[in-house]
């Protein structure tokens, strides 16, 4: 069968009948157990191909836990920069059948590895990227319920960014379980998601005319790089922004450039890149810690690729909350400044950020 295409704005999604090592994308992407073990299926396919070191390099980023992805070199393969290891089995479970059985897990593992690979793509200015059927292997997931999630998950990625990715997805039974027929199922998700997307940029651009690059459907202005010039961003939960306004009005009473998503605009499914852009202009992050702050997924996105970046991190206290484990280890050598006490928080902010942006 030939491979058949799928446009997502920008970007093109190839659906291959062949082995992933074939791929001559920047990224491969393999299925594992939170071990690493790369054992069987696609994972031991990259190991004989790519060599023991890209195992030995994965697991010096253990701990990581079930829907990560851990980022290692490529070893030996001929054409990749990295190997993406989605972890889709707990290694102590292995022959937990339960798992198999679990659709809303399935769905959580293979929509959080995949918004992942995604981040890191968008972190590691990577374009192209080969996946498999994840968890398909030893995980036993469905292949049915895979393609159904993987379309969703994927489109959603492509249809919310303007940048050009070479995206893959190989279909390939080494142990002829499966026909052709069998993936009729993946090609009708694609296709479908592929239409929904079309219909989606058709009626933003009517709205928007040749604003379409610079603006979203509420009129907002989409910052170019560019045009960034602040040097602190400001990390933080939207219930908390009375508390952050206060943040927000010292560093303006003091002339310090900063930026924040005061609308919540851009961190949403759409704008992630414009997080990206902002942080990496940034020289110093503030983190503003709370309840809210530590159970907000975006929050703690932006910390991760903020530590990626190696930016200074400035944690603002607001309440009495505990670092959430993601985050716990990055930054819980860090000082921080308690804001519960205004007066006091206000004279060691300035001081450590003029402190820090006259070093850096």
């Amino acid at each position: 069968m030939k491979p058949r295409e799928y446009r997502f704005n920008n970007s093109c999604l190839t659906i291959i009948l062949d082995d992933i090592l074939e791929s001559k994308a920047e990224v491969i992407v393999s299925s594992d157990d939170n071990q690493i073990s790369m054992g069987g299926g696609v994972s031991l396919s990259i190991y004989n191909k790519g060599g023991s070191n890209i195992q030995a390099d994965a697991r010096r980023k253990l701990p990581a836990s079930v829907g990560d992805v851990v980022v290692s070199t490529a070893g030996n393969l001929e054409h990749q920069k990295y190997v993406f290891h989605c972890l889709t089995l707990d290694f102590q479970q292995h022959s937990d059948a339960q798992l198999s059985q679990n659709e809303d897990l399935q769905k959580y593992i293979i929509q959080h590895s995949i918004d992942k690979c995604f981040i890191l793509l968008h972190a590691l200015d990577i374009n192209s990227i080969a996946f498999p059927c994840i968890g398909t292997g030893f995980a036993h997931f469905s292949i049915q319920k895979v393609a159904e999630i993987m379309a969703d998950s994927i489109s959603k990625n492509l249809g919310k960014t303007h940048k050009h990715f070479n995206v893959e997805l190989y279909l390939y039974d080494k142990c002829n379980t499966h026909n052709e027929m069998d993936y009729i199922d993946v090609f009708e998700h694609f296709a479908v998601q592929s239409a929904l997307t079309k219909q989606r940029f058709m009626a933003i651009e009517g709205t928007l005319g040749n604003e379409y690059d610079v603006s979203n459907a509420q009129g907002h202005r989409i910052p170019q790089a560019n045009e960034m010039k602040h040097q602190v961003f400001i990390s933080y939960a939207r219930k908390d922004a009375d508390k952050v306004n206060a943040i927000r009005k010292i560093l303006e009473e003091n002339s310090i450039d900063y930026w924040i998503d005061k609308d919540g605009i851009y961190s949403g499914e759409n704008y992630k890149e414009v997080i990206v852009d902002a942080i990496d202009c940034a020289k110093v992050v503030i983190f503003v810690s709370s309840v809210n702050s530590n159970n907000s997924v975006n929050v703690i996105r932006e910390l991760g690729y903020a530590v990626s970046q190696r930016k200074t991190i400035i944690p603002i206290i607001i309440d009495e909350a505990q670092y959430a484990k993601s985050i716990r280890l990055d930054i819980a050598d860090i000082d921080q400044i308690d804001f519960t006490n205004d007066s006091l928080g206000t004279s060691k902010l300035i001081s450590s950020l003029i402190y820090t942006l006259q070093v850096k």
